[in-house]
């Protein structure tokens, strides 16, 4: 094989690519394009291959990570989503209340994880976005379309979809004993409203 026949052929051909993006003010990443011409070589020699680039390019960048899964008795990713707390040994309290959160929310939400082999993985963080616990989601990557899913252009705790939703402790109430002398800010904690304060008002 002549190597350096093959570089005159293909070095032309990657700079005519190049300059074609630049010129339509196309902005990718290098690890993003190489991985688009390695798919579309796969295409073009009938070599196994799947669409991971395109869905991962849905969910790079600054706050684009979050899927937005649409409730439907429909939609299989929802169903996997609602399946997945059966497959795992989690505390039905965090089941009941992500739950119950998506169907008030009328979506659910979970974290793009990777794309490979014809799979995509998300991370259902059951304890709240801000928390590194998760269940993992896997999608066939035919699923990953706006049919059952977009992207949530935004992060849960920052769209105000998780207000008060974190640890388990959060919910366990407080017992205060009567010799015990509460600060206001023990009592703001509780949205309770001291005396002093009304009569100030």
């Amino acid at each position: 094989m002549n190597i350096q026949k093959v570089q005159k052929i293909i070095d032309p051909a990657i700079s005519n690519i190049i300059d074609q993006l630049e010129e339509s003010n196309v902005e990718i990443k290098i690890t993003m394009l190489r991985a688009i011409i390695n798919e579309s070589l796969n295409k073009k020699l009938n070599i196994s291959y799947t669409n991971s680039t395109r869905i991962k390019s849905m969910f790079s960048g600054r706050g684009k990570a979050w899927a937005k899964v649409f409730i439907s008795q429909d939609n299989p990713v929802w169903e996997k989503i609602q399946n997945a707390f059966s497959l795992s040994e989690i505390d039905s309290f965090y089941e009941t209340n992500i739950i119950d959160l998506f169907n008030e929310a009328g979506f659910a939400w979970v974290r793009f994880g990777s794309s490979s082999k014809g799979k995509t993985t998300f991370h259902l963080r059951y304890r709240g976005s801000k928390s590194e616990d998760h269940l993992k989601i896997r999608v066939e990557d035919n699923l990953v379309s706006d049919t059952h899913l977009v992207n949530l252009e935004g992060v849960p705790h920052r769209l105000d979809l998780e207000e008060g939703f974190y640890e388990k402790s959060d919910f366990n109430k407080k017992v205060i004993n009567d010799d015990t002398e509460v600060s206001k800010e023990e009592l703001s904690i509780f949205n309770i409203t001291s005396l002093e304060d009304i009569l100030k008002s």
